[in-house]
């Protein structure tokens, strides 16, 4: 078993020298920094994967690639690894901040969420996925995502309120 250590933030997202594994982490409700990127293509479409059913969080939902900034990372660098733990390897010069981070509070996850996008071409097929993490991985429109969130379609980990991000990714120029 590989742990997971954890760097615990204040509500400002100062380091608080506290480290903990994730699930107790988890389970004691501590902020923490998780980053999620967005892969985008040329044709404005957007990756979305299909998470394990044996995820703790969100499972068998349809998402993109998070995960939680090591004790020891960057948001920046941790990133870089998850999408190649993921799905793909990108240069990290091609991973690029969507915006300031934001503050996600839920019962048992509550974390500064780092967005960043990567621009890459490959067909879904190409892509190499983690199967401990996911199911398989497809390209949606990205107007096609903000209409079935605007539906409240059950399937999808987004909030109406993640509309905007969608909004910017389709308006970044490529």
């Amino acid at each position: 078993i590989i742990l997971e250590l954890l760097r615990v933030v204040d509500n400002n997202g100062n380091d608080t020298n506290e480290i903990l594994e994730r699930e107790e982490l988890h389970n004691r409700g501590k902020l923490h920094n998780e980053v999620t990127i967005y892969i985008i293509n040329n044709k404005k479409e957007v990756l979305l994967q299909r998470r394990s059913k044996n995820r703790r969080f969100c499972p068998n939902m349809l998402g993109v690639i998070a995960g939680h900034v090591g004790y020891n990372e960057t948001p920046l660098v941790c990133a870089g690894r998850e999408i190649i733990e993921e799905v793909v390897r990108i240069n990290k010069n091609n991973i690029h901040p969507l915006y300031d981070r934001y503050l996600v509070k839920e019962r048992f996850n509550n974390h500064f969420m780092y967005p960043f996008y990567a621009v890459c071409n490959k067909e879904a097929s190409e892509f190499k996925v983690q199967k401990e993490e996911l199911s398989y991985v497809k390209w949606y429109s990205i107007d096609k995502v903000i209409e079935m969130i605007k539906e409240g379609n059950k399937e999808l980990v987004f909030k109406k309120e993640e509309i905007s991000i969608f909004e910017k990714l389709k308006n970044i120029e490529l």
